[in-house]
């Protein structure tokens, strides 16, 4: 499998559970350089599960052969560990990157396809598109913009309003983002998986914490 344009990857423990996230830079074919920027980490050699957040292809799941290491670079990259990692096995692309959806809790300044300002909150998001409350009515097929830095610089989003709910206190929207250039589809998926995969850990971590208390 060669990934397309992969930068993060959330890497799993022998235990099975999340263990770390990891900047990818793919040396060749089913050979990765992996760069962690945590501490908590040792030397180990191992078979694991990995997790690659793909632009194009999704959220890969593989079976990899790790080899976990110090960083003798650190002081450059502030990534005290890498690892050199093989792909030895594909499981499933488990999500297409559209399907892929995060929850958020973002209070947001839209603005609608009749020049009205809007306040309202982002509830999940994800590279195709959004569901978001306000106290203001919007109709199905209405255009509203925003915008927001997901990555690096500031982009501005369009979407299209596709679904309208009532809800406590105001509307849900379920939105459709359109005419979205590739770069910017490019960094709201960044956005989704790095928030994803920050759930995914904080879960666990939670977890760790119940299970040590038992």
């Amino acid at each position: 499998m060669k990934l397309k344009s992969c930068e993060n990857c959330l890497m799993y423990g022998s235990d099975k559970k999340p263990l770390a996230r990891a900047r990818v830079v793919e040396v060749e074919e089913d050979v990765l350089k992996l760069y962690f920027g945590i501490p908590q980490l040792r030397n180990a050699r191992l078979k694991t599960i990995v997790d690659f957040y793909d632009p194009q292809q999704g959220r890969v799941r593989c079976l990899c052969d790790i080899d976990l290491k110090k960083n003798p670079r650190a002081y450059e990259s502030g990534e005290p560990w890498m690892a050199d990692c093989v792909i030895l096995k594909i499981y499933e692309a488990v999500q297409r990157q559209k399907d892929l959806r995060v929850k958020v809790r973002m209070v947001q300044e839209f603005v609608a396809d009749d020049g009205r300002f809007i306040t309202g909150t982002l509830y999940n998001i994800s590279a195709g598109g959004m569901f978001m409350t306000t106290t203001q009515t919007l109709a199905k097929g209405q255009r509203i913009s925003f915008q927001y830095r997901f990555k690096t610089e500031t982009q501005k989003v369009t979407a299209r309003v596709l679904r309208v709910e009532e809800v406590y206190g105001g509307y849900g929207y379920g939105c459709q983002f359109i005419g979205v250039a590739p770069d910017v589809e490019a960094d709201i998926r960044n956005f989704v998986y790095m928030n994803q995969m920050q759930k995914q850990l904080e879960r666990q971590q939670r977890s760790d914490i119940e299970d040590d208390m038992l």
